[in-house]
């Protein structure tokens, strides 16, 4: 029986492109294959299409529940340099600038999504047990899959909104190898899925009256072996500082940590979601969270529609920005945000209200387009102002019932 290889490209977006070959195609694993950028979405345009892509061995995976099938992601190049508008190689270089400065940045990411198959109507709970939970044995399903791959779980469990699942990686050492196990729980997830029959979404708010879907993300940094955020009672200097670039940039990356129209409804419509730029002790009204180990942060306003190599690697850079500039965080809040008076919560700046807003920010800042490198940064906002653009000439649903009467 042939034994298959299917190579994964990560485009722009975030969504995955497989080509499959058969595993005796040495040429493959020694010089990649040609592709055609232009039809790939944002990445080159027809007189610069001709790349090669190549794998990365490091991510070379048998398929655990399928025979002689394989998986790995592949890095594309533009000659011999690797393509800049490939976001893994993006994540690749944020690694390389990091280790330049004595760090490694150490992730945990937490993926969450919809089962839409669920029977129950909007009587499911936070952790529903075993015996009453209708994603339970598909959870359990594609957290051992994704755990026999090498990728270990630290838990799966049911979320607050009918349907709605977590699954949260342990921690992973390195920004790129964090992304390419976030981009492969992602695709067991959904493959997973399709062969119980069963449909999944990513989409960071599915309905008005339910909890959005976040990808929420725990980081701190080593130098050597020492995790250099972890003080004797509180967060080091070094982690204030990472907070406080964090802070500093996130609202000129929020197009890329919520890189949807929809993403906004999420940040806006409640239920946890953190729309306002501040940091907080156990505080998960706050857009940065310092669990009570004190031995990291956990950043929470990216969406689980957005490119984890383009989310981890720019919260990264700006949280080593931080640091070398020394920049402080605000004070901490120890409050409920979403309890207090619109007069009080003018106090605090919040995230862009809309796309088109954060789009906006994206282009004034010269962080973000150096961060992404001009090429990839102008191919993001172009397609996000087509997206826009496709927006604002659709009649939803919404509008028919609203108006349609008249």
């Amino acid at each position: 029986m042939t034994e298959w290889v299917y190579a994964n490209l990560v485009d722009i977006e975030g969504c995955v492109h497989t080509v499959a070959l058969r595993k005796d195609f040495e040429s493959f694993f020694k010089k990649g294959i040609g592709i055609d950028g232009s039809s790939i979405p944002g990445y080159a345009d027809v007189n610069r299409s001709d790349l090669v892509a190549k794998p990365d061995m490091a991510t070379f995976i048998k398929i655990p529940w399928r025979e002689n099938e394989y998986l790995v992601l592949l890095r594309t190049y533009y000659g011999k340099e690797p393509f800049e508008k490939d976001p893994k190689n993006l994540a690749g270089k944020v690694d390389k600038a990091l280790d330049s400065l004595g760090y490694t940045a150490v992730l945990r990411p937490e993926l969450e999504f919809f089962v839409l198959n669920e029977k129950r109507d909007g009587t499911s709970h936070y952790f529903e047990p075993p015996y009453s939970d209708d994603t339970f044995e598909y959870r359990k399903r594609v957290s051992e899959n994704v755990q026999a791959m090498g990728i270990p779980i630290r838990y799966h469990h049911h979320e607050n909104a009918a349907g709605q699942v977590e699954i949260e990686l342990m921690w992973i050492n390195g920004v790129e190898r964090a992304c390419d196990y976030t981009i492969y729980t992602k695709m067991v997830s959904k493959w997973i899925a399709k062969e119980m029959g069963i449909k999944v979404s990513y989409i960071p708010k599915l309905r008005s009256d339910m909890a959005g879907n976040g990808m929420h993300v725990h980081i701190f940094l080593r130098r050597g072996e020492e995790n250099i955020f972890q003080g004797e009672e509180n967060l080091t200097q070094e982690a204030l500082y990472f907070i406080g670039g964090v802070l500093e940039h996130v609202p000129y990356i929020t197009a890329i940590t919520n890189p949807t129209i929809n993403s906004y409804k999420r940040l806006f419509g409640g239920l946890e979601a953190p729309k306002y730029i501040s940091w907080g002790y156990r505080n998960r009204s706050s857009l940065i969270r310092v669990p009570s180990g004190m031995s990291d942060i956990e950043i929470r306003n990216a969406d689980s529609a957005a490119n984890p190599y383009l989310v981890f690697s720019l919260i990264t850079l700006a949280g080593i920005d931080g640091i070398k500039k020394k920049i402080e965080p605000p004070h901490p809040v120890e409050f409920d945000l979403y309890s207090i008076s619109p007069e009080e919560l003018k106090k605090y700046p919040s995230l862009p209200n809309s796309l088109e807003e954060a789009i906006e920010l994206m282009e004034s800042d010269d962080f973000v387009k150096n961060s992404l490198g001009s090429e990839l940064f102008q191919s993001f906002v172009d397609m996000k102002k087509e997206e826009i653009k496709e927006f604002r000439s659709t009649v939803t649903d919404w509008e028919i019932q609203k108006y349609g009467d008249l």
